[in-house]
Parts: structure tokens; sequence; C-alpha cells
């Protein structure tokens, strides 16, 4: 694949000729336009199911996670597109949602976690301890998703708060089923405005009280 520094092609867009350009984080670049194999083995099936099943769990966290939180962390790839290639083996028609991570660094995860749905509220109340590890500190924030496995929706906290409020709440609907309830949490520190680094994200399925 050829990157373009300027010329007459440096802006081309789509397929001219026998070459295909596009732009990718701002580096122009043109590469072979090669017809698209569709294969319709039964491995590529099931891996299509994976994908579907992945990006159908997935894609609401685009903007309030992906963006907000992972983006940065990849330089050759969207943090959508990371948590794809991380996860996608989970996908097998059941997935095991606690070894899913939808945020990965290394800032001290939010320790000890407990995810409480409180059904005469409603609201899910995610709590953990204090403790700090190596890098963590009472300023960082924290921020959670929860996830509906029964109806796909996912509902989040109104805003992050700080890890020495050690508690965070999250609106839901009222008459759900607590085993459908998937919790993840994680921690994340800023410098300014801006994120400079976050946590893994801790799961627990919610219990009742």
């Amino acid at each position: 694949m050829a990157r373009l520094r300027s010329g007459i092609l440096g802006n081309v867009r789509g397929k001219v000729s026998g070459v295909v350009g596009s732009q990718w984080k701002d580096k122009n670049y043109v590469r072979e336009y090669v017809l698209p194999a569709n294969p319709n083995t039964a491995a590529q099936q099931v891996q299509r199911d994976k994908m579907k099943d992945i990006v159908a769990f997935c894609k609401t966290l685009v903007g309030p996670v992906f963006n907000a939180y992972t983006d940065k962390f990849q330089k050759s790839m969207s943090g959508f597109n990371f948590f794809i290639k991380q996860s996608i083996a989970e996908f097998d028609g059941s997935p095991t949602y606690a070894n899913l991570k939808l945020t990965e660094g290394k800032l001290f995860p939010v320790d000890k976690t407990d995810c409480v749905y409180i059904t005469g509220t409603p609201v899910l109340n995610i709590d953990w301890v204090g403790a700090l590890g190596n890098n963590g500190a009472v300023t960082d924030k924290v921020f959670a998703a929860v996830h509906d496995t029964s109806t796909g929706f996912w509902y989040f906290p109104a805003a992050e708060v700080a890890r020495s409020v050690q508690l965070i709440a999250v609106v839901v609907p009222a008459g759900l089923t607590n085993t459908n309830l998937e919790c993840y949490v994680w921690a994340i520190k800023y410098s300014g405005t801006l994120v400079s680094m976050i946590s893994d994200s801790v799961h627990q399925q919610a219990t009742l009280p």
C-alpha cells in the first residue's frame, strides 16, 4: 500500500481505474482494487454470525465508551474495532460476559465491586472499595455501563463520579431480571480535561439486595 504525501493524487477518494484511494488518520493512500471474495463455507458463516452478534452487542458503546475513553489509546484502529478484535471469539452464541473488557488500560481498576438492582426505585447501584493500587488516586473518575442481555439495551450513569465516592448509580426500567443485567465499571484519570489513562473494566452480574 502506497502513502501519498503530495501530488496530483494526494486527495483521491474511491476507485480510479485499477486503484482505490482513501484516507486513514490523516494519511492518504492508494491500493490495488481487488474484487472481494465471498466464501460461503461453514466456517465463514460461523464467523459472520459472530460478527453480527458482537456488532449488535457493542454498537451502542461507540459514543459513550469507545469514542470517550478508548479511541485515543489505539494508534492503528478505533476503540470499536479493537474491542471486536479482542472479543469476537467470545461471541459463539453464548458469550461469557465476565470475559469481556469494554476498556483496557494500565490504571488501577475499580476494586471489589458489587452491582445491586434496587427494584422498587428502580436503580442499579454499583459500589466498590477505596483501594488505589500503585497508580490510582481518589481524584480519578469512574464510569459504568449496564447491559440487559434479554433486550440488548444499554444503560449508563448520568455522569462520572470520583473514585472516592465509591458508588455510581444507573437508572434502569422497573421489572427487569437481575440475572440479565451485566455491569461494567472502570476508572479514568484526567490531565486537565483530557483522558490520560484508563483501567480495565471490571464485570459483575447484578444481584438483588
